[in-house]
């Protein structure tokens, strides 16, 4: 017992509101909120209670629930905020879910999904609740009822007054219009038919909802503040896990068949609202501009730059093999002969005392003192040393920028860079674009995270291949076999101009095969092959510098687009990066 009455009443509840959802429940106390400033720290601002997560914890702001009349709501508030846990949305990750399918259901108006999600997820939980336990939900939101009341928030207290069979003006302020009414009645329909698949529910009903909050977002946002205890639920969260969509069209509830009891009134599609009927297939991923808009509406604190490493990281694990391995000749055991005289100068360690012993009389240096001698059976056993990845990514302009949308040059780079790092070899991951424009691990390094930061970059301007970085790496033959991959377009030709030295890029280029002890491949994206006659000047002296490199030993891989540079990944990966002696051989150029 503590000596504050009011914690010791909520603590006492608090068990019994986990039993309302499984006797089996178990989930950390609350964390309790005593005055303005605790509540602040915590992250609880406008709401009196709030979840987290990551972390799996409700905090309740004790003080608030005083100023709001709601101590006797101990069990309510609660079992509401445990239900944020158990049922919608759960976890982290079908919360970013339904933040996505919402927001797909919002055009114009995405930035709002959180609060629709909350609003959402809050009338599946309160309806079971006051439906299948003592709880008296009804009653939180007659404390809470204002004495004027935006559209929006009329709109939500009667789809309650509907499911739970109130009169009019219970929890509503006023009477609504006919339209209203219908809008109300398909809110309510929503909450019963998809109770159990509430990922398409929580699509019509922010369909429904987006003229309401089209006429004032920010009054929207500030009339259902102290209710928003999902706002941040995502605090905490790394970023990791790019969640799938399950398909499911954009359609207003009013043209759902699932809906299609009698609908009264004048309920209808709204005119904006009808028009979408975007549809996902099923298992499709978002876009990493979505990605980072929808971490970022689940309150997780991330930069784009980190959640584009995540967002990489994690669409090529399905795809990931091990790095090639070249076979080395490796020694054989050593094999005991026999014996030969130690004598003075040899090391002392050598001495084989058994040995010496064994021939009877005292220990004479050099006379009675004998060494063991070994051969080997001059059979080697093969060992294998993984190849190292240099590996060079076009970033000019006519490549995406992997932030914004899919870049499959960045997701080719990141599948063939993770597979050497879970190989054992090092990386060196080089972005460039135009003259001073070049962003490189510092050298050969194991560092996953500091090779995905570079890979994801993005500079948009003009092609100058970094010459100079690749005069410097291979001045001198490499000690590990390395094979250098560059991916770009016909910008590759730059590689054939003179360094700020004056140095022909052809001599470094040569040089570069002479000295990676294993081989070069240039994966590029061409309107034709390299023997074409293209009818355009400059295009035509590109593919004749390109010639000049593949005549050097440049292993050219021709794709049609940039989407095949994944497929050119996981083919390489397959036939090159595995530990036996035949991919050791095709792997190495002699």
């Amino acid at each position: 017992m503590s000596a504050d009455p009011q914690l010791d009443h909520w603590q006492a509840q608090w068990q019994r509101a986990l039993q309302l959802w499984s006797d089996h429940l178990q989930l950390q106390e609350p964390l309790w909120l005593f005055d303005v400033q605790a509540a602040t720290e915590a992250g609880l601002t406008d709401s009196f209670a709030a979840i987290r997560l990551t972390s799996q914890r409700v905090m309740v702001n004790l003080q608030d629930i005083t100023q709001r009349g709601l101590d006797d709501y101990a069990l309510e508030v609660l079992a509401h905020e445990i239900g944020h846990h158990v049922y919608a949305p759960a976890n982290m990750t079908q919360h970013l879910q339904l933040l996505a399918v919402i927001r797909q259901a919002l055009p114009g108006s995405e930035q709002l999904a959180p609060l629709v999600a909350n609003l959402y997820t809050d009338l599946l939980i309160n309806q079971h609740l006051q439906r299948n336990t003592p709880c008296q939900m009804d009653a939180i939101y007659q404390r809470l009822k204002p004495a004027t009341a935006t559209p929006l928030w009329q709109l939500y207290m009667r789809i309650y007054e509907r499911l739970w069979q109130l009169p009019p003006e219970t929890l509503t302020s006023a009477p609504l219009s006919s339209s209203e009414e219908g809008d109300a009645w398909l809110g309510s329909r929503i909450i019963k038919v998809y109770a159990k698949d509430w990922l398409t529910g929580a699509s019509r009903f922010a369909t429904l909802l987006l003229r309401y909050l089209q006429d004032d977002e920010q009054a929207a946002n500030d009339a259902f503040g102290v209710l928003a205890d999902t706002a941040d639920a995502g605090n905490g969260h790394t970023g990791t896990g790019v969640p799938a969509l399950p398909a499911i069209d954009v359609l207003h509830p009013s043209l759902d068949p699932e809906l299609s009891e009698q609908t009264p009134a004048t309920a209808d599609a709204h005119g904006d609202c009808s028009a979408a009927s975007a549809t996902r297939s099923a298992g499709q991923a978002l876009e990493p501009q979505e990605y980072y808009e929808v971490l970022r509406a689940a309150g997780v604190d991330i930069s784009r730059h980190d959640a584009t490493v995540n967002y990489y990281r994690d669409a090529v694990r399905p795809y990931l093999l091990p790095f090639p391995a070249k076979s080395t000749p490796a020694p054989s055991e050593p094999e005991r002969e026999g014996t030969a005289l130690w004598e003075p100068g040899n090391d002392p360690a050598e001495i084989d005392w058994f040995a010496t012993l064994l021939a009877g009389g005292d220990p004479i240096p050099g006379i009675t003192t004998h060494k063991a001698v070994f051969s080997r059976d001059g059979t080697e056993q093969p060992r294998h040393q993984v190849c190292d990845l240099d590996l060079y990514v076009d970033s000019s302009g006519s490549m995406p920028n992997p932030q914004y949308q899919l870049s499959y040059p960045a997701l080719a780079g990141v599948l063939l860079c993770m597979s050497a790092l879970r190989a054992g070899a090092q990386v060196q991951v080089t972005l460039w674009s135009g003259a001073r424009q070049c962003l490189t691990t510092d050298g050969f390094i194991r560092d996953e995270a500091g090779a995905l930061r570079i890979l994801t970059g993005f500079f948009g301007g003009s092609t100058s291949f970094p010459l100079k970085l690749l005069r410097d790496t291979y001045a001198q033959p490499r000690r590990t076999p390395t094979q250098v991959v560059v991916l770009s377009d016909d910008g590759v030709s730059s590689m054939f101009a003179d360094d700020e030295e004056g140095t022909p890029g052809a001599d470094i280029s040569a040089r570069t095969l002479r000295h990676c002890g294993g081989a070069g491949h240039w994966v590029l994206d061409l309107p034709m092959e390299l023997d074409s006659q293209t009818g355009h000047p400059w295009l035509q002296g590109a593919y004749e510098k390109m010639r000049v490199g593949r005549d050097q030993g440049w292993e050219v891989h021709r794709v049609n687009g940039l989407e095949p540079m994944l497929t050119f990944a996981r083919r390489f990966s397959r036939q090159y990066y595995q530990a036996n002696d035949a991919t050791a051989q095709r792997a190495t150029r002699p």
